[in-house]
């Protein structure tokens, strides 16, 4: 039960960690309305451990305070990570460890992202909302689903996280 927990606690933590770094290092397109933020391939990561969902949240706050985008990317943009992680995991609680399940896990986080995160970004650098909508919708499909995908078949495969 203790070694379960601290399983739990380390994944969280590597995952924040990973999820933090990979932003900051792709940092010129990471933020803004023309954004592919690479970490956020990690979202698929929900459909594996649960462990993920915390380490999401905690990996997106961290980058965003760095990020250098204002108080709203700080605690706006990381509950919409969050949002979107439950969404995720929820799919596969409800569809199970399918194939059907695994190409809708990256949607929750393109959905949410596009359209919630959006809501502050496009004022806030002075574009329409649904160009914004689009523009981070697009960078979440590639992000997600170009390496989310084949990075969530690749680690199922080798049975990491599961």
């Amino acid at each position: 039960m203790k070694s379960r927990r601290i399983r739990y606690i380390s994944s969280s933590g590597l995952i924040a960690a990973v999820y933090a770094v990979l932003t900051l290092v792709a940092l010129p397109i990471s933020f803004g309305v023309y954004q592919v933020r690479i970490a956020e391939a990690l979202t698929v990561l929900p459909f594996l451990t649960a462990a993920a969902i915390p380490g999401l949240y905690v990996g997106c706050v961290l980058a965003n305070i760095i990020g250098g985008m204002g108080w709203l990317d700080i605690v706006i943009g990381p509950l919409i990570t969050l949002v979107a992680a439950f969404a995720t995991r929820f799919i596969r609680n409800h569809l199970g460890d399918t194939t059907r399940a695994m190409v809708l896990a990256p949607l929750p986080p393109v959905i949410f992202n596009a359209f919630g995160v959006s809501l502050y970004l496009a004022p806030l650098l002075g574009f329409n909302y649904w160009f914004s909508v689009q523009m981070v919708g697009i960078g979440q499909l590639v992000a997600c689903y170009v390496i989310g995908l084949p990075l969530l078949i690749l680690l199922r495969k080798r049975g990491i996280f599961v």
